[in-house]
């Protein structure tokens, strides 16, 4: 374990709107942190300035030390999956994991083809390995791109909705796949409204409101003992059940 994320004094603002208010937040390594809040309270933004994808217009965000000012300066440390999949179609479900590990990473053919098996073997997906990702149904799509992601061994993994697009059975198979993530000790940040299923492993949530992280803590904390109007309103909105 150790200190992965240092956000400091963090605004970001498009044009004369500001969407995130001097945010203060750290990630160990090891952990898995759920960002939930209504629509519009900045956390895709958050997590898209955190990959680099976004440039911070004040503050600031360390990763392993490192000011992030791109994604180049990640230097291959973040991997993101993102809501609506961002395959390439005119790749087989495995040429999407070969591909880039041998046109990034200059690994062989031979090497990439069988990484991408391991991949795919693990996200239970190998069967559709020859097959194109329009073949696939949307829970498998993601988990191709979660297997994607894992490929480039990245030190944290950011899932920005990665079930909003999908039925309950198929979010269920992706939430799985997370699941066993977790298990393992992958660094993860994950925004999403599906709180029943994520709150079965996070390790921390942390509530975002207008810009503001309004409360943070364990699961049991956030759901059973912490009193805030905000949350308990926003909780009732995604229809969050106490079991």
């Amino acid at each position: 374990m150790g200190e992965l994320i240092k956000i400091s004094n963090l605004s970001k603002s498009f044009g004369d709107i500001k969407v995130l208010h001097s945010l203060d937040m750290q990630v160990e390594s090891g952990e898995v942190v759920a960002i939930i809040g209504a629509s519009g309270s900045g956390k895709s933004t958050l997590v898209r300035c955190i990959a680099g994808l976004e440039p911070v217009s004040g503050g600031e965000i360390l990763l392993d030390g490192v000011p992030v000012v791109n994604t180049a300066s990640t230097n291959g440390k973040v991997g993101m999956v993102f809501q609506n999949f961002n395959l390439f179609p005119h790749y087989t479900v495995g040429q999407n994991i070969s591909m880039p590990l041998r046109t990034i990473l200059k690994m062989k053919k031979e090497l990439a083809a069988q990484k991408a098996k391991d991949l795919l073997n693990k996200v239970h997906i190998l069967d559709k390995f020859e097959q194109y990702p329009n073949s696939l149904s949307g829970g498998q799509k993601q988990r191709l791109a979660i297997a994607r992601a894992l490929a480039m061994e990245p030190e944290i993994i950011i899932f920005d909705e990665p079930t909003s697009s999908l039925d309950p059975e198929l979010a269920h198979e992706v939430f799985e796949t997370i699941k066993d993530l977790a298990k393992e000790g992958q660094t993860m940040l994950i925004v999403t409204h599906q709180i029943n299923a994520v709150r079965r492993f996070a390790s921390r949530i942390v509530f975002l409101n207008k810009g503001k992280i309004e409360a943070q803590g364990t699961p049991d904390y956030i759901f059973n003992q912490i009193d805030n109007h905000d949350l308990k309103q926003f909780l009732r909105q995604v229809n969050f059940e106490d079991i």
